[in-house]
């Protein structure tokens, strides 16, 4: 379903262009021809089924674009995998999931070789792939709306991902109802530089802007110079990133001019700091809006006002978009009126349908139709969404969604440490870092590169604790309210 709405696109703009990679510049219908070759090199290499899982640990790229709607014309789902993950990370979503088979690059390759739930060939190349053609055509697999099209995985707080299923429909509900409040079609440019494994990035930077006809400008590596000469370069209009990348666009790029094309910037993953906002305006003379959502949701809110951003607090995230319908909900369930602090509550054609293999939590998360977000908020007169914190102990790491209990049990199996605690602490540039406090045995010598090091053997690099702090005892507070 969501492979022949691109095709649906493309027969209005065979000709026009859709992707801009590098050198490689590909139009609507040279996408297709390529996805069609790749749907039939993973037929005849993978001999996938209907409902059967495919990994991908990729960068941005054509190919991840590519790959990604050749598996959904076969009826598969997609999963794409944090190109830092480690081998222990990777198995457990394996095992969860029964991949058919994976997708990856040789620099990432190492790590899958060490996951013996995937057979060593159906682990391939992307080059490979791409390069294999296959022989015969491929018709689509019929889908239903119902049906997964991309398992995202997201953190949760029991140690361990959640993987949140998004069906054809929600796809194409998210990328049709962001499409119109951003007011996105052929006469706009996106840069894409949300990597693609983010919710955000394969949902605002990919299928958002592709299905609505927008080329799409891609940089697999972030630098902000790099990123500004793109920009001009390509005449891009649109972009879509976080605060910290904001920040250093900011406070890195020399000459203002480079970006002097950007007519809509949106800020996603984590609250925009108001002096973050306020010097972009001032460098740059455009303001960054705030855009609001979730892994299980895609975008809720979009600070889509044309005069002034709406202010009061940096903490506003404007208005649902349409077709999305948000509640306060107080702690016994019941609708709040404006004002009121509870948490945000959200029903919309792009809403997963529930956690895979979480029949009991699901029940917890959904409230009469609506899916309990997690976030602490209010509700002004006006409509306008106020994020205020957040139930649990999920952290978030300049946009990504870090459980603190994975980070624990990997420093726990340092010999040496008896226990700790994790958290995130202030940040004046990201907004937040992760902070270990550690408690070891007194007969042994232990030194923050040791848990650098430790960690960094099972966990991405982006879950790493920046802060380490060795104390004696953990405060009663921390050790009474760890989950366990």
């Amino acid at each position: 379903m969501i492979a022949q709405i691109l095709s649906d696109t493309a027969s209005h703009n065979w000709d026009g262009l859709a992707i801009i990679d590098g050198n490689e510049r590909i139009t609507y219908g040279a996408l297709l021809d390529r996805i069609d070759g790749i749907s039939r090199a993973l037929r005849e290499m993978l001999d996938p089924r209907p409902g059967d899982v495919i990994a991908a640990s990729l960068s941005n790229s054509w190919q991840f674009v590519a790959c990604f709607f050749a598996v959904s014309k076969l009826g598969s789902v997609f999963m794409p995998c944090h190109p830092q993950w480690r081998a222990a990370e990777l198995r457990s979503l394996a095992a969860c999931l029964a991949f058919r088979g994976v997708i990856t690059d040789g620099q990432h390759r190492h790590e899958w070789a060490q996951v013996s739930e995937v057979p060593p060939q159906r682990v391939l190349t992307v080059d490979d792939v791409v390069r294999a053609h296959g022989s015969g055509s491929v018709p689509p697999e019929p889908r239903t709306a119902r049906d997964p099209a991309l398992y995202l995985a997201t953190s949760g707080s029991t140690g361990g991902p959640r993987v949140v299923p998004r069906s054809h429909g929600n796809l194409a509900a998210a990328a049709r109802n962001v499409g119109h409040a951003l007011g996105m079609g052929p006469g706009r440019r996106l840069l894409g530089m949300v990597p693609f494994h983010y919710s955000n990035g394969v949902h605002n930077c990919l299928l958002m802007p592709l299905l609505n006809g927008t080329p799409l400008v891609l940089m697999p590596t972030f630098t902000p110079t790099a990123c500004a000469e793109l920009v001009q370069r390509e005449r891009v209009d649109v972009l879509i990133g976080s605060p910290f990348l904001y920040s250093i666009l900011g406070d890195r790029v020399a000459d203002p001019s480079l970006l002097s094309t950007l007519k809509l910037c949106i800020s996603s993953g984590a609250r925009m700091p108001a002096g973050v906002a306020e010097r972009w305006h001032e460098r740059f003379g455009t303001r960054v809006r705030q855009l609001y959502g979730s892994t299980e949701t895609s975008v809720i809110s979009i600070d889509c006002s044309l005069e002034e951003p709406l202010t009061g607090a940096d903490s506003c995230v404007g208005t649902p978009i349409p077709e999305v319908t948000v509640r306060c909900l107080g702690p016994g369930g019941g609708v709040l009126g404006p004002g009121q602090t509870g948490e945000f509550a959200v029903r919309s054609p792009a809403v997963m349908t529930g956690y895979v293999g979480e029949p009991e939590r699901n029940r917890r998360v959904f409230h009469d139709g609506f899916f309990r977000t997690g976030d602490l908020g209010h509700i002004d007169p006006n409509g306008n969404l106020y994020l205020d914190g957040r139930l649990g102990r999920v952290m978030n790491i300049a946009g990504m969604k870090v459980d603190p209990v994975e980070i624990e049990r990997a420093l726990e199996t340092l010999a040496g440490v008896l226990t700790c605690h994790v958290d995130a602490a202030p940040s004046s540039r990201v907004g937040e870092v992760i902070r270990a406090r550690v408690v070891i045995r007194q007969d042994v010598q232990i030194t923050r590169g040791d848990i650098i090091e430790h960690c960094r053997q099972r966990l991405a690099e982006y879950k790493l604790p920046r802060i380490i702090e060795f104390v004696e005892a953990l405060p009663a507070t921390f050790a009474g309210k760890m989950p366990r």
